[in-house]
C-alpha cells in the first residue's frame, strides 16, 4: 500500500469516526442558527461559525450582543468559553511540531472538542485528525445555516431550550466512565442549576470554568 492510499484511508477513517458526533451536534447547530437569524446582523453573525468556531462560544457571544452589551464584553465571553482550546493545543503540540506550517495552521483553525477527543484514539496520526476536523469544519456551518432557514419555526418548538443540553449529553455520555469527565459534568450541572436565573451568556462561561477546574482537580487526585 503506497503512502497516498494510506493517507486517503486515514483521512476517511477520521471522517467516518466524526460522523456520529456530527449528528449529535445537529440539534445544537439548529439552535445556534436560530440565534444567528435573530441577530441584528445575520450575515456577520453567520461568519462566526468559522471565526468563533464553537457553538457554546458563538451562542454566548450572540446572547451578550442581543442583551445590548458592546463587542468587548462579547469578545471576552467568547474567549473565555473557548479558552479550553489552548489546553488542547498544548497537548497536541509535540505531535505537530515537525509538521509543515500550512498543516499546523489548518490543524489549529479546525481545533475543537470533537476532533481533539477523536485524536486521542490515534495519537500522532495527523491525517486522521485532519479528516475528522475537516468533516466538522464543513458540516457545522451547513447545519447552522439550516437553523437560520428554520428560524422562528424552530424557536417556537417547546423542546428548543433542551436541545443544547441534549446535544452536549450525547457527546459527553460516552466519556463519563472516566473520573475527571464525570466530575466535570457533575460540577457543571450543579453550577447550571445555581445560575439558572442568570443570562445564558453569563452562566455558560461560569459553568465551563467550574467544570474545567473540577476536571483538573480530579486528574491531580
Amino acid at each position: 500500500m503506497d503512502i497516498r492510499t494510506r493517507t486517503r484511508g486515514a483521512a476517511l477513517d477520521g471522517a467516518v469516526a466524526l460522523a456520529p458526533m456530527l449528528l449529535a451536534y445537529a440539534p445544537f447547530a439548529l439552535v445556534v442558527g436560530t440565534a444567528v437569524a435573530r441577530s441584528g446582523h445575520p450575515l456577520a453573525a453567520w461568519f462566526g461559525t468559522s471565526t468563533i468556531y464553537g457553538g457554546a462560544a458563538h451562542l454566548a457571544v450572540l446572547d451578550v450582543l442581543a442583551g445590548g452589551a458592546g463587542w468587548l464584553p462579547a469578545a471576552a465571553i467568547g474567549l473565555l468559553v473557548n479558552a479550553r482550546l489552548g489546553a488542547y493545543a498544548a497537548a497536541m503540540a509535540p505531535q505537530w511540531r515537525s509538521a509543515p506550517l500550512g498543516l499546523r495552521v489548518a490543524a489549529a483553525v479546525m481545533l475543537t472538542d470533537a476532533p481533539w477527543a477523536l485524536a486521542q484514539r490515534r495519537p500522532g496520526d495527523r491525517v486522521f485528525y485532519l479528516g475528522a476536523a475537516a468533516t466538522l469544519f464543513v458540516g457545522w456551518p451547513a447545519m447552522v445555516t439550516a437553523g437560520m432557514l428554520a428560524g422562528d419555526r424552530l424557536a417556537a418548538a417547546p423542546v428548543t431550550g433542551l436541545l443544547p443540553a441534549l446535544t452536549l449529553g450525547a457527546v459527553v455520555v460516552g466519556r463519563l466512565r472516566t473520573g475527571p469527565v464525570a466530575l466535570a459534568a457533575a460540577a457543571a450541572a450543579v453550577t447550571a442549576l445555581a445560575t439558572a436565573e442568570m443570562p445564558a451568556g453569563a452562566a455558560l462561561p461560569v459553568c465551563a470554568v467550574v467544570g474545567t477546574v473540577a476536571a483538573t482537580l480530579g486528574r491531580r487526585s
